[in-house]
C-alpha cells in the first residue's frame, strides 16, 4: 500500500509538472505580452485589482506552487539575460517582484547596488522581506510607479505583463531594461515580433530565446538635442 502511494503521488506531480510546464506557463506569458500591448493603448486598471486578489490568495504557496514546478527552467531566460547586461548599475528597480525571487539575484550579481523591488500585492511581499530582509520592498503598481524620472540603473521585470513606457520612464538614459519570461520563447511568432517593435519605441532591443525561455533587453536611448 505505501508503494502504491508513492506511486501515485509521483503520478500527481509529474502530472503537475506538466500542466505547469506545457500548458499553464506558456498561456500566461502570453497574456502579458498581450496585456502589454494592450496597456499602451489604455488598457481598463482592473487588472491590478485581479492580480492583488489573485496573488493575496497565491502567496503562502507560490514558491511551492510555481518555481518548484518550473524547476531549473523558471530561471533560465533571466539568468541568460542578466549575464548579456552590460550596465554596472549602482540603483536597480525591480518590478512585479512577486516573494522576491529576482530581487534575491540581483542582490548576489551587484552586492554593492541600491536595490528597490515593487509589487501591488502587499501578501507576495511579505513573503519577500521574509526572504530578503536587506532589500527595499515597496507596494506600488508597476503602471503608476512611485520614483521619479531616471532613478534607476537597471529595471528588471521577470513574468509579469511589461508597463513599457513606465519602466522606461524611470530608467536614465543608457541604462538597461531587462525582461524575462520562462516559457516567452512559445509565444506566437506574430505576436511576439509586433511586442518587439513597441519595445523599440523606447531603445535597442536586443534578445534571444533560451529553450522555451525569452529574454529581451532594451537600452534606453540618450535624447539627442532635438528631443529636448
Amino acid at each position: 500500500m505505501l508503494a502504491y502511494n508513492n506511486r501515485k503521488t509521483l503520478s500527481m506531480n509529474s502530472a503537475r509538472r506538466w500542466l505547469q510546464q506545457r500548458v499553464l506557463s506558456p498561456i500566461v506569458d502570453c497574456s502579458y505580452i498581450v496585456m502589454s500591448l494592450l496597456f499602451l493603448w489604455g488598457f481598463p486598471r482592473w487588472y491590478e485589482r485581479f492580480t492583488e486578489w489573485h496573488y493575496r490568495r497565491q502567496a503562502r504557496h507560490y514558491d511551492q506552487s510555481v518555481i518548484a514546478l518550473e524547476g531549473a527552467r523558471y530561471a533560465q531566460a533571466l539568468e541568460a539575460g542578466l549575464q548579456a547586461l552590460s550596465v554596472q548599475p549602482k540603483r536597480i528597480l525591480d518590478v512585479n517582484t512577486g516573494t522576491g525571487f529576482v530581487a534575491q539575484k540581483l542582490l548576489v550579481l551587484f552586492p554593492e547596488a541600491k536595490i528597490v523591488a515593487t509589487d501591488l500585492s502587499e501578501a507576495m511581499l511579505t513573503q519577500a522581506r521574509q526572504r530578503s530582509p536587506h532589500i527595499e520592498f515597496v507596494r506600488a503598481d508597476t503602471g503608476k510607479l512611485p520614483f521619479a524620472d531616471e532613478s534607476f540603473d537597471l529595471v528588471t521585470l521577470h513574468n509579469g505583463p511589461p508597463y513599457l513606457a513606465e519602466m522606461a520612464r524611470v530608467l536614465r538614459p543608457k541604462g538597461q531594461m531587462l525582461i524575462a519570461f520562462t516559457s516567452g520563447a512559445r509565444v506566437p511568432r506574430p505576436l511576439l515580433h509586433r511586442w518587439l517593435s513597441v519595445a523599440r519605441r523606447f531603445g535597442q532591443v536586443e534578445w534571444r530565446c533560451v529553450g522555451d525561455g525569452l529574454w529581451v533587453l532594451v537600452t534606453k536611448a540618450t535624447p539627442t538635442n532635438h528631443d529636448t
